[in-house]
């Protein structure tokens, strides 16, 4: 009697996600979902949420990396007909978008991450300089847009250099979790309102 060796049937997952990917960049679903963080960041913004217009525009381009690297691409070449450095300008871009969300949620009730944590401190320890406590809660929060904008940076270079940009990304999202789920807990914890 003879055997067999039995082979196990390989499935070739990459065309399913390549064609999945390739159904979520149609234009006419890119538009849609364009105008839907629009709506999105026109609400948040007139809330004075910036923190949370600027992550769902983030989340856009991150959705749809081919229109990134569109735009990128027709920016760099601008750029470069002037004679400027793209990178150079990007940042400067980037820092400009920093600076203005840090002079725009400078009060503690227009932040969005740890605000009721904040509000509970200043009022759990008696005699503690409010300012100091503003202080701390800020610097957190800008640590914490810095990151991100260069983790944004990174992400978008890789994806230049065609390395794994989602790779990349998932650390930024991951910290995006975290830092949630903190304020989510401290707000737990300390039971503020």
């Amino acid at each position: 009697m003879k055997t067999y060796p039995i082979n196990p049937v390989k499935v070739n997952y990459s065309h399913y996600r390549s064609n999945f990917l390739s159904q979520i960049q149609n234009p006419q679903l890119a538009a849609l979902t364009a105008v839907i963080v629009g709506i999105i960041m026109t609400f948040t913004c007139s809330k004075r949420m910036y923190l949370t217009a600027l992550l769902a525009l983030i989340g856009l381009l991150l959705a749809f990396p081919k229109v990134l690297l569109t735009l990128y691409g027709r920016f760099e070449q601008v750029i470069r007909h002037y004679k400027y450095s793209p990178v150079l300008l990007l940042g400067i871009a980037i820092g400009f978008v920093i600076g203005l969300l840090l002079i725009f949620t400078v009060e503690p009730a227009q932040a969005q991450f740890f605000n009721k944590t904040q509000t509970w401190m200043t009022g759990a320890i008696p005699g503690i300089d409010t300012g100091l406590v503003s202080l701390i809660f800020n610097v957190l929060r800008s640590l914490f847009v810095i990151y991100l904008g260069i983790g944004l940076v990174k992400v978008i270079q890789s994806a230049r250099n065609d390395d794994d940009w989602q790779q990349m990304a998932r650390t930024p999202l991951i910290l995006v979790v975290t830092v949630t789920m903190g304020d989510i807990l401290a707000g737990i914890i300390t039971g503020a309102t």
